[in-house]
């Protein structure tokens, strides 16, 4: 069965409510993406009494009854399901990224899929299809700010590819729906439960792209793993402004495919910069296409969210991140529909070649200039970012190969910015690492390039936030913590 949160982000400790396919009987897991690949169980839920969705609790379980039956849905509009509103049962939930559970159960209570016994027994459950069709992603802000790092979490995009009731911005040729402008934030599919036109991922086809499994939860889990605290956000919190204030940060982090932004999102990251503060980008594609979301409620969340053009009017992202889409490329397949869909899949292997091996982005790393990584795991792609024709400051630290036969035919690369040139000593850093595959291929263990990857990551994060550098020689059981052979960072951020 299908759900979707009437927000997309609650604020830990508190309840949130879940739309819920009508006409159905059903039990609520909630789980955390924590430090395994899999989704790890909360616990039990608490429930507010009242609405149309009955619930009774049976065997220590919670059974819900929803009223009436699925009709015709769109694209663009509220579904308008039944709710239920619940918070998970923990005495201190943290800030995080949780996954509700919908399984479907007898009248007593039994679970009736095999996800659904797993869900009841509390085990272990990966965030993929088929199961992933019965989940809804709910990001959970912080009480106050408690670590350095604001963690955004890309929904828009999510919902940009996501087809579910008959359309996205994208044709989908698996569905046969046509592109759209005008898209609904109330629905399945803002992160887990999408209906994709994708073609599956050759390199890592567990989990389909667009998806909240297949980019963030594995940075997450690499965040984990390397003690670093997160608090985590949706992107509807940066464009409000209000539950998250970026001032209270010391950088903020985008990852895996943070395509669409509105303008109040630009701004607020430019003038966090400003201030001081830095950004981290690990994604690709990065706020290339602008959206507003239309007339918003009084309580202040977004009900749809239109697409306003093909890319910013005037003036492109490269003023604010230093790349752009425009000038890098992408490579996606060919469909073709009588020969059973999705075909030629796979790039050219193409990775970065290190044109400042000396600079702190890449100490530790043993990288020498004019050495490629990346190639053999198609680090760059599935869409990766340039820099502009016309030079705008950014510090080329790697590039690419030009991407010939691909979207855009540009040449990728990856370094540092600081987007006003003229801007005082206390101005933050961007860092954009121009490749949506980088989290794919940092928490790859197969990967040829995943020490390098690993290490540069671990390089760009400590220091934005002021630890000191640290460099681990990765068998991936031996980990070694002798410091980084490159000088201390600097004092502040005016070297780049």
């Amino acid at each position: 069965m299908q759900i979707y949160p009437k927000r997309p982000g609650f604020t830990a400790g508190e309840s949130f409510e879940l739309a819920v396919q009508p006409g159905s009987r059903f039990s609520i897991a909630i789980y955390h993406q924590g430090n395994d690949e899999t989704l790890t169980s909360v616990g039990g839920i608490a429930v507010q009494p009242g609405g149309a969705v009955q619930a009774e609790l049976k065997n220590g379980k919670y059974v819900f009854q929803s009223p009436g039956r699925v009709g015709p849905v769109r694209h663009d509009e509220d579904w308008g399901w039944p709710t239920i509103t619940l918070k998970p049962n923990a005495e201190a939930l943290e800030t995080g990224a949780y996954v509700a559970i919908a399984y479907e159960v007898g009248a007593n209570g039994e679970p009736l899929t095999e996800l659904g016994r797993r869900a009841a027994t509390h085990k272990p459950i990966f965030a993929g299809p088929p199961d992933s069709d019965s989940m809804a992603l709910i990001i959970a802000r912080p009480r106050k700010p408690s670590a350095d790092i604001a963690y955004i979490v890309p929904i828009n995009t999510y919902h940009a590819y996501n087809s579910t009731g008959g359309g996205c911005y994208y044709g989908d040729p698996i569905h046969r729906t046509q592109p759209q402008t005008k898209v609904s934030l109330l629905r399945p599919g803002g992160g887990l439960g999408a209906q994709l036109g994708e073609p599956t991922d050759p390199y890592d086809p567990r989990s389909p792209r667009q998806q909240f499994t297949h980019w963030d939860s594995k940075f997450i889990r690499w965040l984990r793993a390397e003690g670093i605290a997160c608090d985590f956000y949706t992107d509807h919190d940066l464009h409000r402004g209000t539950d998250l204030r970026l001032e209270n940060y010391r950088c903020m982090l985008s990852v895996g495919h943070h395509e669409y932004w509105s303008t109040e999102m630009r701004e607020r990251a430019a003038k966090f910069i400003a201030q001081g503060g830095n950004l981290a980008i690990f994604s690709g594609n990065t706020c290339f296409r602008p959206i507003d979301f239309g007339d918003a409620p009084i309580d202040g969340d977004y009900e749809v969210m239109n697409r306003l053009g093909e890319k910013w009017p005037g003036h492109d992202e490269s003023g604010l991140i230093g790349l752009s889409y425009g000038y890098g490329g992408g490579k996606y397949g060919v469909w073709k529909r009588l020969r059973g869909g999705w075909i030629k899949r796979e790039r050219e292997a193409i990775g970065f070649t290190v044109r400042q091996a000396d600079h702190w982005v890449f100490a530790g790393t043993g990288l020498a200039n004019g050495e490629t990584f990346g190639a053999k795991d198609r680090l760059v792609g599935y869409e990766v970012d340039g820099v502009p024709p016309v030079p705008n400051g950014f510090v080329k630290l790697a590039d690419t190969v030009r991407l010939t036969g691909w979207d855009i035919g540009g040449a990728g690369a990856m370094g540092v910015f600081q987007p006003d040139p003229d801007g005082g000593p206390q101005q933050g850093l961007v860092f954009n690492g121009g490749t949506t595959d980088w989290p794919r291929v940092l928490m790859d263990p197969e990967a040829e390039s995943r020490t390098v990857v690993d290490q540069i990551t671990r390089n760009v994060v400590r220091r934005f936030i002021g630890l000191p550098p640290r460099v681990i020689a990765r068998s991936d059981i031996a980990l070694n913590d002798a410091p980084a052979h490159s000088a201390e960072p600097e004092k502040d951020n005016a070297a780049v």
